[in-house]
């Protein structure tokens, strides 16, 4: 459940400034499939939340994508092109990376006497040495001082993007960069350091769980981004909850403090979208649309009228 969480929050923050340890793997790493040719159509979930004569388009993004993924077809190019702004989960500015990178390096590792090793079972603690000595090179007395969140973030994306899942391809990086060809404006629904601080600030046992379960999953890692992927691609929204939201429900701290809690705080700002008398385009991780805590339940919920295009 963690994987396409951290994907998520990763794409646009972590990648641009985790520094050098994570930086320099990935300049060196070779994506497995990466020179894939062979085109895969995909119908993202996409819904259009009316008011009055103003129009809304609410899609489901997938932060990070294979090169060869081919979605911007259909009701997703009809309703962008007819969009006055397109609206992201965050916009990364120098200003807003500058401050996610003071938080990380101020975040990122024990600064007294305690290690991961107080925190991993022995087989966790084995396997996530294994896993940071093979990824990254580092040796157990620079592993065991990263904290528990910290290293499921490192071990995570560079799993991500040895399976050929590459940032510049996310449906977000591809909206935003057409969304400036075409001069309109781009806004997000929460500050750079607001999303990074929904993935760190977190008690050490909520980290741990965390990251005990990026360790579980690294083993068969291809199965879930495939999983992933087809949930998305589908645009089913069952699917979508299956594969993304309910194995998350299981770990309560970190489903409210990633999904509800910044669905909740999205809310005003998404209704001031629907109140501005433009025709706005939302984009947000699939995972926050769907499911009982879902932003489209949430507007159904106040009374406006949500339909689902494709």
């Amino acid at each position: 459940m963690i994987l396409h969480v951290i994907g998520a929050l990763s794409r646009r923050l972590f990648l641009k400034t985790s520094g050098a340890i994570l930086t320099g793997l990935l300049l060196l790493s070779v994506p497995v499939g990466a020179n894939e040719t062979t085109s895969v159509k995909a119908t993202p979930a996409l819904w259009v939340v009316e008011k009055g004569d103003a129009k809304t388009y609410l899609m489901g993004s997938f932060h990070l994508l294979p090169k060869n993924y081919d979605w911007y077809h259909g009701p997703v190019r009809t309703s962008f092109e007819a969009a006055d702004e397109m609206v992201m989960e965050t916009v990364l500015d120098q200003a807003g990376m500058a401050a996610v990178q003071a938080i990380v390096m101020r975040n990122s590792s024990f600064t007294d006497a305690d290690t991961l090793k107080n925190h991993l079972d022995d087989a966790h603690y084995q396997k996530m040495l294994g896993f940071s000595k093979a990824m990254m090179g580092l040796d157990e007395a620079t592993a065991q001082k990263m904290k528990p969140w910290f290293m499921a973030i490192n071990l995570s994306v560079l799993s991500i993007m040895s399976s050929g899942m590459d940032p510049n391809s996310g449906v977000d990086k591809i909206l935003e960069a057409r969304a400036r060809s075409r001069q309109i404006a781009v806004t997000g629904l929460e500050t750079p350091t607001e999303q990074m601080s929904a993935l760190i600030h977190h008690p050490l046992p909520v980290q741990t769980a965390m990251l005990t379960d990026t360790l579980d999953k690294l083993d068969d890692f291809k199965s879930y981004i495939d999983l992933y992927l087809s949930a998305w691609a589908s645009g089913d929204n069952d699917k979508i909850a299956e594969a993304m939201v309910e194995d998350m429900e299981k770990y309560e701290a970190m489903y409210q403090a990633l999904l509800v809690q910044r669905n909740e705080n999205w809310m005003p700002g998404i209704e001031g979208y629907l109140g501005n008398g433009k025709t706005s385009f939302i984009v947000v991780g699939a995972a926050h649309l769907v499911g009982k805590d879902g932003i489209v339940k949430m507007l159904r919920d106040k009374g406006y009228n949500v339909i689902k295009l494709q």
